[in-house]
């Protein structure tokens, strides 16, 4: 569980001996011991100097607002200030030795947020040891279950989504996240109606014969493409474990078919191994890694998920339903044997396509996602003056402040499909895999850069041996910068 203790002082330094009483009691709350509750307070004292004595200009007065987040792995504290403009990364690289740069010694994690307009702050964490001997583990969810079998067909109807199912699947989404789930319009019942009745998603639900809805999946269309994502999966926690999950994800395979979708894809969570093995389970071909597209807002109720505190991962995986068994592409010389397996995890040939003559212009532009705080550059076609086209591109993406960036090349169209990824390479970018019919009926390579500290890179678990190749290439890639 994880509660608030936030506190609001000026820019006085009398104010900070009351604030490190509280941290004090706080830290010993957490029970995280008396080493690290001393530690946890030099943290905090090194913060709060540096806000109430240098964050405003002399004789300006501005608030400090401190947090203090109780997890359920440690204690978490945040401080905030609306005061000058800060660069953390430029004063991490100096070689001042004194200051923040001691902070780090104390904690578990130190991070820097610029907000904008909305000033900055500077979140300390320190974990407390876990008791393995008194902790109970036990599934994620019932995607662990091979098959459906411990289902009840008497008990529970799997069935197409209703009017009048929509506030049951809001409150489902909340008995699992609270409210932490990134695809907030699920929070909002009429807003789940509504886009069922137009057909942007196909709702799934598990109903018990009492009329208790206890089960929740659906796809989600794509737009520009036909194809939808298989997600917004979940059980009410006393009726996990019994096959629901396995059980709807059979009858979205088949409403996809019906839909006439050209394919289905899902994006499994890797901070447990249960969604991976059950999309393998299905028949999904493992496709790409994706970093930090999972906010780190969002709170998984188990305890036996990895915790992080950063953005997560996801292993992507799709189903082609349209019978499509060859594509022609163009294949990057620099991931050619990865992108071979990627196309015969999911059953499919490659043929090299006929090269066109083009306008000599880049085709580029980019994608900006709300739930994820993430960009996406587009890159259909490009020409000799790719790289300043990119970097402007690039720069609109920076000054949008996303956590991730992603470059999705298309291999159907770009003939120079090896002149594209060198330049991204050279920009940072890594790999990250193939998206199916990404727009329209084209595949995407997509590579992948992190716009931030605040992106997992350690904590990710993988299921099949093809997941830690993934991840492998893209361990080295960043080693290599």
């Amino acid at each position: 569980m994880r509660h608030l203790v936030s506190l609001a002082i000026p820019n006085d330094k009398r104010y900070i001996p009351l604030t490190l009483n509280l941290i004090k009691e706080a830290a010993q709350l957490a029970q995280i011991g008396q080493k690290d509750t001393i530690e946890i307070i030099d943290a905090s004292r090194e913060l709060l100097y540096n806000a109430v004595l240098h964050a405003y200009p002399k004789h300006m007065n501005g608030p400090i607002d401190i947090e203090i987040h109780f997890l359920s792995h440690g204690i978490e504290i945040t401080i905030h200030d609306m005061g000058l403009p800060f660069d953390f990364d430029r004063y991490m690289a100096s070689e001042n030795e004194g200051g923040l740069k001691r902070i780090r010694h104390y904690v578990d994690e130190l991070r820097f947020v610029n907000l904008g307009k909305k000033g900055k702050s500077f979140t300390v964490f320190k974990s407390h040891p876990i008791d393995f001997e008194e902790m109970v583990f036990r599934p994620y969810s019932d995607l662990e279950d091979e098959s459906p079998a411990s289902l009840k067909p008497a008990s529970i109807q799997i069935r197409d989504f209703e009017p009048g199912d929509e506030e049951a699947i809001s409150r489902l989404i909340y008995n699992n996240y609270t409210y932490s789930y990134y695809k907030s319009l699920f929070y909002y019942p009429k807003r789940i109606r509504e886009l069922n009745e137009k057909g942007e998603i196909a709702s799934i639900v598990a109903q018990t014969k009492e009329g208790k809805i206890v089960g929740h999946f659906a796809l989600v269309r794509i737009s520009d493409s036909n194809i939808a994502e298989i997600g917004v999966a979940v059980v009410h926690p006393e009726y996990k474990g019994k096959g629901i999950m396995n059980a709807m994800l059979g009858r979205i395979q088949q409403r996809a078919k019906e839909m006439g979708l050209d394919a289905i894809f899902g994006e499994a969570l890797m901070l447990h191994p249960f969604s991976q093995r059950a999309n393998l389970h299905h028949g999904f071909g493992e496709s790409a890694l994706l970093l930090g597209i999972v906010p780190n807002t969002v709170s998984l109720t188990d305890p036996n998920a990895v915790r992080t505190q950063k953005r997560a991962a996801v292993l992507v995986g799709y189903k082609i339903l349209n019978k499509t068994e060859t594509r022609a592409i163009f294949v990057p010389k620099a991931y050619k044997n990865l992108v071979e397996t990627i196309y015969a995890n999911n059953h499919l040939k490659i043929t090299t396509p006929e090269v066109k003559k083009r306008p000599p212009l880049n085709l580029i532009g980019y994608e900006l996602s709300d739930y994820t705080q993430t960009g996406t550059l587009i890159i259909d076609r490009i020409c000799s003056d790719f790289t300043h086209t990119l970097r402007h591109y690039l720069h609109l993406l920076y000054k949008k402040h996303v956590d991730m960036i992603y470059a999705d090349i298309n291999l159907m169209q770009c003939n120079r499909v090896d002149e594209a990824v060198k330049i991204l390479k050279e920009e940072g970018f890594v790999f990250s895999g193939i998206l199916f019919f990404r727009k329209g009926s084209d595949d995407y390579l997509r590579l992948q850069m992190p716009n931030s500290d605040n992106v997992e890179m350690r904590q990710i678990v993988c299921h099949s041996d093809f997941c830690h190749r993934l991840l492998d290439v893209i361990t080295a890639e960043f080693d290599a910068f």
